[in-house]
């Protein structure tokens, strides 16, 4: 055989395949393989039929061997056996692989594995028949990983409306949660869309709000931060004047709560 490749619809710039996950239980590694004269220009040369030809692929364990999936047009005959993890496959191409034949093919590959700490996966291929074949050596199909998560932010805010008058109080004269203003409430969901990752890794939310007006007086003060499940580190932490919590809200006038 002359040939092996495995193919994939998006690449880098250096070449080298992507493949964005989000959801995906598997992929589909495109193979190859062609038994044709090394030099078109003297066919003669060499080029026979191909013996017990065999194709033997390894996979990463972040990507195991799942089915095959043979092309209509010149994969039908192919046979694969795999291991009992599916770290290796190995296919027969023909008995012989006849000269000037091209077998394609495509290996399911589940997704099972891959994690968020997943950022590349090399697949061997390698070609082997009893007939006379100097320089055959494997093939690496290479892919890089990227990580594709569906997150979804909602917020509300309760009150909707909020109405600001009364005695305003300076921030050295503000002592107690009831000082700051009347309170509002904002609520942020956090959700992921699609399967849970085996090892989700890290996400981070910043939330922004008007906390001063541009005389640098106060205007939403962050009073208390309460953490849903699981419970998730915050930074700045709330209450940065550490003002005594009697009750969350207080009546009108200075500045708002949050």
């Amino acid at each position: 055989p002359k040939g092996c490749h495995g193919g994939s619809p998006h690449r880098d710039e250096d070449g080298t395949a992507i493949f964005a996950m989000s959801d995906q239980k598997d992929v589909a590694l495109e193979v190859q393989v062609t038994n044709e004269p090394s030099d078109p220009l003297d066919p003669q040369k060499d080029g026979d039929d191909a013996h017990q030809a065999l194709l033997v692929a390894t996979f990463p364990p972040e990507l195991p061997y799942a089915a095959l999936r043979p092309d209509e047009a010149g994969g039908l005959g192919v046979l694969c056996l795999a291991n009992q993890n599916g770290s290796r496959v190995e296919c027969e191409l023909g008995n012989p692989l006849k000269r000037g034949a091209q077998v394609r093919f495509f290996l399911i590959l589940s997704t099972s594995g891959i994690s968020i700490h997943t950022t590349d996966l090399a697949v061997e291929l390698e070609l082997s028949t009893t007939s006379e074949q100097p320089g055959l050596g494997p093939v690496v199909a290479r892919a890089r990983v990227v990580i594709e998560l569906p997150l979804a932010v909602t917020g509300v805010a309760m009150p909707p409306r909020l109405f600001f008058g009364g005695q305003v109080l300076g921030e050295s004269a503000v002592k107690r949660e009831s000082q700051v203003g009347s309170a509002v409430r904002f609520e942020v969901t956090v959700s992921q869309r699609g399967p849970v990752l085996k090892t989700p890794g890290s996400a981070a939310l910043t939330v922004q709000w008007p906390l001063e007006l541009p005389n640098g007086k106060w205007l939403l003060y962050p009073l208390s931060l309460e953490l849903g499940t699981p419970p998730v580190p915050c930074s700045p932490p709330a209450n940065p004047l550490r003002l005594t919590m009697v009750r969350f809200g207080g009546g009108p006038g200075g500045p708002g709560g949050l």
